[in-house]
């Protein structure tokens, strides 16, 4: 028994390191990439017919070459785990039917399974940090974007699975007041960090990781995908800014709906501003249905006391296109709008724009997974929010001049909307998170308890880096942003007590 022990584990071993050695997983992997490249080109709207056909046919070409490798490097395998097997029978050490019997009993499969999966775990934490994969290029497995590319190949997809999920798991409560806080800006303003603080508040619920891909179904999708036993390792997110995210993070996927309901406004030279024409019943009910549903999944947990003073909360930055449409649509909402000073956010938002257009040259999928969110703030997929003044931008997207310029007509369109926004300055945030989010909080209120707020923001100073910039346009963006400085200091001065806002 032990020579059949013996015999059976220097097999396995061989089988192991031929497997290694041939590199048949790393050509499955490409197989399966190959596969999800062609299910990919046929499931892209952006590819006309003869793009797909020439993708598809690639991707199968491709296929029958990896076939072939992996059949060959597998025979090999096979070869490698007989030789000690046959070599014990050749010398008389052990039979060979008396190994393979051996090797069959299910003690054997479990211990060995076992072994192995605890071997792989001790090698995987035993790893040296020095080795740092690309993260970009490993966030997502085969499985993940093939499930995404089926999510987000038409938006028939997204309805039907909001419409299944209506009859599977119908909503047992409906809010008979909806006050939705919006938080809006242009991205890097810090509206990530004031919704992660406002997330953890008890009556909040927002979008997170675990409603992707399926993100008009986030109740049905969750049971389907495994529920609260699904998880992922927490990691930095792709804007390489420290943030890390998991499932449970909260993040801005609510454009999705807007480009479902909404797709005109989408065009190639940038994102048309809403108002109140474009006002439309069928898709304001579906964007307030899933809100609700929103809320459901976060909130609800069987009673209608734990749902009627649930507040949805989102962190749209595109919502800055929309602010007049969002008051008209739902009065009671509130606007929050982070600003932060303008030679540091332009700065922050072209090496952001650099970033993803290297992570877009990188990876295929990254790029269509933007797209498909509404991501469009920078890199490839840059579309500007065409505001009244946009079009005299004339600076390279590559030049901090046309980020501040940028800067300036999106503010300047804000500045409109002082009496309907709420102002909040990042400086405050980073100098005096906790009385500055305690402000907030009254003004939108919110009942924010006993929760320290500092470990939200960033506590060093912005820098201004005015010489990334011409003087005039600099001076220009100082100038509008003491304006939107002083109306957001009278605002904080005139929240006295929460009773103002309930």
């Amino acid at each position: 028994m032990i020579v059949e022990a013996v015999v059976s584990l220097l097999a396995v071993g061989a089988f192991a390191f031929a497997l290694k050695g041939l590199a048949i997983v790393g050509v499955a992997r490409e197989a399966l990439n190959l596969a999800a490249a062609g299910v990919s080109a046929m499931l892209d709207q952006e590819l006309d017919d003869l793009g797909k056909e020439v993708a598809v046919r690639r991707a199968g070409f491709g296929l029958i070459k990896s076939a072939f490798s992996i059949f060959w490097r597998f025979g090999l395998t096979l070869v490698a785990a007989s030789v000690p097997i046959f070599g014990a029978e050749l010398v008389g050490l052990a039979s060979s039917v008396d190994v393979m019997n051996f090797m069959l009993q299910w003690e054997y499969i479990l211990g060995l399974s076992i072994l192995g999966v605890l071997l792989s775990e001790f090698i995987r934490r035993r790893r040296s940090p020095s080795v740092k994969e690309d993260a970009s290029a490993n966030r997502y497995s085969t499985a993940d974007r093939l499930i995404h590319m089926i999510a987000f190949s038409h938006p028939k997809v997204l309805k039907t699975a909001s419409r299944l999920e209506d009859a599977l798991m119908p909503m047992t409560a409906e809010q008979t007041s909806f006050r939705p806080i919006f938080i809006t800006s242009l991205a890097r303003a810090g509206t990530t960090a004031v919704l992660n603080a406002l997330y953890d508040l008890p009556s909040i619920a927002t979008h997170t990781y675990r409603d992707m891909p399926f993100l008009t179904a986030p109740r049905l999708w969750n049971l389907l995908a495994g529920g609260s036993s699904r998880s992922v390792e927490r990691r930095e997110r792709a804007h390489g800014d420290g943030l890390e995210i998991d499932l449970e993070s909260p993040e801005a996927f609510e454009e999705v709906v807007w480009q479902l309901c909404w797709p005109d406004k989408y065009g190639e030279a940038g994102i048309k501003c809403w108002d109140e024409t474009d006002r439309e019943n069928k898709s304001e009910q579906f964007l307030f249905h899933h809100m609700i549903k929103i809320i459901n999944a976060r909130l609800y947990k069987g009673e209608a006391s734990s749902f009627q003073n649930a507040r949805y909360c989102s962190k749209n930055n595109a919502n800055i296109a929309r602010i007049s449409f969002l008051k008209a649509a739902f009065p009671n909402s509130q606007i929050v709008v982070p600003i932060r000073q303008p030679g540091a956010h332009a700065a922050s938002l072209l090496r952001q724009h650099q970033n993803f257009c290297k992570l877009h040259d990188r990876d295929a999928f990254i790029r269509r997974y933007m797209r498909d969110i509404g991501h469009f703030e920078f890199g490839q997929l840059h579309k500007p929010i065409l505001f009244p003044s946009v079009e005299s931008n004339s600076y390279d997207r590559s030049s901090g001049n046309y980020w501040l310029q940028y800067w300036i007509h999106a503010f300047r369109e804000i500045l409109n909307y002082q009496e309907t926004c709420i102002f909040v300055l990042q400086d405050d945030l980073r100098s005096s998170p906790q009385r500055a989010m305690e402000d907030l909080c009254v003004a939108l209120g919110l009942h924010q308890s006993t929760l320290q707020f500092s470990g939200y923001f960033r506590s060093e100073p912005d820098q201004p880096m005015p010489g990334l910039f011409d003087q005039e346009l600099y001076d220009e963006a100082e100038t509008l942003y003491r304006e939107m400085e002083a109306i957001a200091k009278r605002q904080s001065a005139g929240i006295k007590t929460p009773a103002q806002y309930l």
